[in-house]
């Protein structure tokens, strides 16, 4: 058995052999990283932008604008009324609004891009109009701004919407094997929450929002995100003839509290 053992320590010219093969491999690793390196900027896929800095600057007022008017105005120290209004010159100088850069010198929003934002949102979730420094309602030049439908703020409770009842029904909605319908449209995890729970909740806004039909319907173009991939029928004629009130907002989303304090 010894006679097979191999010599140790081994002879200087297996040693010698062996220092050059690992100055030759450490010579190609180094090789190996410097072409990587120069290689990464040109292979290399940019990442994508995230956060509304990702959005154009229209987007980004309109994005700011629906939180204010909907959820924000407390939190931004802006007077809202029952109808929703807030006055744009008000709006204009909060600093979510002033940090939007609308071009390349950074120039923060005008009432100029906000009318843009308003006749341009896909959904026509906003209206403007002009009045007195006081109220929206008087003569003047003051412009007011509100979202239309979506809030979750209390003080608001008094908008311009359309009341269904069992007589106009007909008028609005679409029947449906005999029963005029709108969608609620929802994801898995909600929709395995409302089985859940029972029933359809306001959860933090003031109202239950529907759609008179599915996305990309001719005319239905607010209601429900366009990535729900759950629907559920309503029918409003019998909830209305039970009692539950109905709404429709000037961009054709059907809303209602529910019953209750939670609404289902």
């Amino acid at each position: 058995m010894a006679d097979d053992a191999a010599p140790w320590p081994p002879a200087a010219s297996d040693a010698g052999r062996s220092r050059e093969q690992a100055k030759q491999w450490k010579k190609e690793r180094k090789l190996l990283a410097q072409k990587k390196a120069q290689q990464a900027p040109q292979d290399a896929i940019p990442a994508k932008p995230s956060g509304r800095a990702a959005d154009p600057p229209g987007v980004q007022l309109s994005k700011a604008l629906s939180y204010i008017l909907r959820h924000g105005t407390q939190k931004e120290h802006l007077e809202v009324r029952s109808d929703g209004y807030v006055r744009v010159d008000a709006v204009l100088a909060r600093p979510r609004i002033q940090k939007i850069a609308m071009d390349d010198t950074g120039r923060a929003p005008t009432s100029k891009d906000i009318e843009a934002a308003v006749h341009e949102n896909v959904k026509k979730r906003f209206e403007l109009t002009s009045g007195s420094e006081a109220s929206p309602t008087n003569d003047g030049t003051c412009q007011w701004i509100r979202a239309v439908q979506g809030h979750s703020l209390a003080a608001v409770t008094d908008l311009a919407h359309t009341s269904l009842n069992v007589d106009n029904v007909s008028a609005h909605l679409a029947q449906e094997d005999g029963m005029y319908y709108a969608i609620h449209g929802t994801d898995e995890s909600a929709f395995e929450q409302i089985l859940a729970s029972g029933a359809l909740k306001r959860m933090r806004r003031n109202q239950i929002h529907l759609a008179k039909g599915r996305p990309g319907t001719s005319g239905i173009i607010s209601g429900m995100r366009q990535r729900c991939t759950r629907l559920l029928y309503v029918d409003v004629g019998r909830a209305l003839a039970d009692g539950v009130p109905f709404d429709i907002s000037p961009n054709g989303v059907v809303l209602t509290p529910g019953v209750g304090d939670t609404g289902p």
